[in-house]
């Protein structure tokens, strides 16, 4: 049976990964006020406050018990590479699997260790509605939910729709509501042929035409043989 998701998984990335996923510079992020959303069990946060960074994380999971978090995240990870195992398509490299898995462990006991230690730095809530303050935040980063999550059909991972055009628009609009800078990853597409995923230009047109500076930045993190298309969307809010 092909790979597909019926909904969103709790598994994350390590710290390099994320840095390279959003094409970041660790030097340049020491005077800014982070959100990370949604969060996930990813190492972002807990190696970005070892490194001294204002840093805050969002997830509709967080509310969860931390033992039957951390179960949840195991158990997603082995489901997840489980049934990328079974299908014809993706489950011809074992050694590429175990080494997924392998990251997506460490990131997970690297979040508990944070998420335990620093329960205020991880927050209960979703998108498209977060519980901020206008411009809350310097830059706000979103990975693997918004395009990832789409239906197969338009580049993504689900079999039905729950996160449309209209709620990526919405959610990206409440992104550049609480922050100043938005980075989206990825913006591939994971289905058909080699394209960006039908979403992202759709959404960088709405951004310009709402007064927005819209860019794409490649990434410097590649996932299997994804390498065309490979970029971090950047949205910088329009001022005055």
């Amino acid at each position: 049976m092909p790979f597909s998701l019926d909904h969103v998984v709790f598994f994350g990335r390590t710290w390099d990964e994320s840095m390279g996923m959003y094409a970041l510079d660790e030097d340049a992020l020491q005077s800014l006020r982070i959100l990370d959303c949604p969060g996930g069990p990813d190492g972002l946060v807990s190696e970005g406050l070892s490194r001294g960074l204002d840093i805050t994380a969002i997830d509709p999971r967080y509310g969860e018990d931390p033992d039957e978090l951390e179960a949840r995240g195991r158990r997603e990870i082995h489901q997840t590479v489980e049934a990328w195992i079974a299908d014809p398509e993706t489950g011809d490299n074992l050694e590429r699997m175990q080494e997924y898995e392998r990251l997506k462990i460490e990131a997970l006991e690297s979040f508990m260790n944070a998420f335990r230690r620093h329960p205020d730095r991880y927050l209960t809530g979703q998108l498209p509605f977060l519980p901020f303050d206008d411009d809350a935040f310097d830059l706000v980063l979103s990975g693997h939910l918004l395009f990832a999550y789409a239906t197969k059909e338009h580049g993504g991972l689900m079999e039905t729709e729950q996160f449309d055009l209209d709620f990526h628009l919405i959610a990206v609009r409440e992104l550049l509501r609480v922050g100043r800078e938005v980075r989206l990853f990825p913006t591939n597409a994971f289905f058909g042929p080699r394209r960006r995923h039908d979403f992202v230009e759709p959404v960088i047109q709405a951004m310009q035409d709402d007064g927005h500076h819209v860019d794409l930045l490649p990434s410097r993190w590649v996932q299997d043989d994804y390498s065309e298309f490979n970029d971090t969307l950047r949205i910088r809010k329009r001022t005055g």
